[in-house]
């Protein structure tokens, strides 16, 4: 070959190599385009899905979830209502997911991805189906990618895994999937306590106003004084974001020899709680029940409870939390059970005699 030639040749492949340097390429977003929505259709009919079924490894389901004319519920908890703040952004999620780019579309990988067929005992990721009625086809949601954003999917039966722009959050267990809230009543809003035990002991405890900033506990037995201020207000917030473990239907639970706790706010809202103990066959596993009821207290008596003003807000109040838990009792955390079956000797100490003398 002359040298002549040569560098005709040589001349040629630089400028090869500036026309791929200098041509675009594809970028991500023509990527997203190509490869278009994860599940395809699922956009236009979000709204119109009334059913959601998620499995995880070994087929085991996770949790079913139905829609209802007030909500969705979790079928496996009773159809208790299900917790819309989770599953919303599943929902949206999925509906707005991108492929970004394709994955590996070799069986034998799947697993490193978590997309491996659902059947399998160790299979990591979750299956999510749709309504039947909404042809949508179901999706496999596998591993979060490392060091970008995004999570591996493939649809159930394709052979090709893919990469989508979204990340989801899915409990693994159908508890997860509960609207966990039970009632929520601050510590500052109360006015009265009350505790009633099976025996007949009683623990009360008020303020003389709702300005008032502690309580007053009523009935000490002669040499006995409150352990302190804080023993005795703490009463007040039990009812402050108490959340359930579980929950089952209220007439599953036996509740013969139920503690009894209430609790008065300023503006009237009365709250009265049932609470049982159940024992469980291994010892030290027992179990904490709860049902409530909520009511307007609608006798002033001087306890500072304030019935002229907001009588409509707090009659809605209560209305809402007895649609919420009427017919459903709760599990709680054990905690959550022993500070609303205090008795007095939790309460009191006895008066030193230096005190006494003073």
């Amino acid at each position: 070959m002359s040298k002549k030639h040569f560098s005709w040749l040589l001349i040629l492949s630089v400028l090869v190599a500036l026309a791929a340097i200098l041509l675009p390429g594809r970028t991500a977003k023509d990527e997203v385009e190509a490869w278009g929505a994860l599940v395809p259709g699922l956009q236009e009919k979000v709204n119109d899905i009334g059913w959601l079924k998620i499995t995880g490894g070994g087929d085991e389901v996770i949790v079913t979830l139905q829609r209802q004319d007030d909500g969705w519920v979790v079928q496996e908890s009773a159809a208790y209502r299900a917790d819309w703040s989770r599953l919303k952004p599943l929902l949206s999620g999925l509906a707005s997911a991108q492929v970004v780019e394709a994955k590996t579309s070799n069986p034998d990988y799947f697993d490193r991805l978590g997309v491996q067929d659902i059947a399998a005992d160790d299979a990591s990721g979750y299956l999510v189906e749709f309504d039947p009625s909404t042809g949508l086809p179901a999706v496999i949601i596998g591993k979060r990618a490392q060091g970008r954003k995004g999570q591996y999917a493939r649809l159930d039966g394709d052979t090709q895994s893919v990469l989508v722009d979204q990340q989801f959050e899915l409990p693994q267990d159908s508890q997860g999937w509960l609207d966990r809230e039970i009632i929520d009543i601050g510590e500052a809003e109360v006015v009265e306590i009350e505790v009633k035990h099976p025996d007949g002991a009683t623990v009360i405890a008020r303020k003389a106003s709702a300005d008032d900033r502690n309580f007053v506990l009523e009935g000490i037995p002669g040499g006995f004084k409150p352990k302190s201020d804080w023993s005795v207000n703490s009463l007040a917030g039990t009812l402050a974001a108490l959340n359930l473990d579980s929950v089952a239907p209220a007439a599953g639970i036996d509740w013969t020899g139920a503690s009894r706790f209430r609790l008065l706010t300023a503006d009237g809202l009365n709250t009265e709680v049932e609470l049982v103990e159940i024992s469980a066959e291994q010892e030290g596993e027992s179990e904490y029940w709860l049902r409530l009821d909520c009511s307007v207290y609608t006798t002033a008596v001087g306890s500072g409870v304030d019935n002229e003003s907001g009588s409509d807000t707090v009659s809605e109040r209560a209305a809402e939390a007895n649609r919420k838990a009427a017919g459903w009792a709760y599990r709680v955390p054990k905690y959550k059970y022993d500070s609303m079956v205090k008795r007095m000797d939790d309460l009191v100490q006895p008066i030193e005699p230096a005190e006494a003398e003073s």
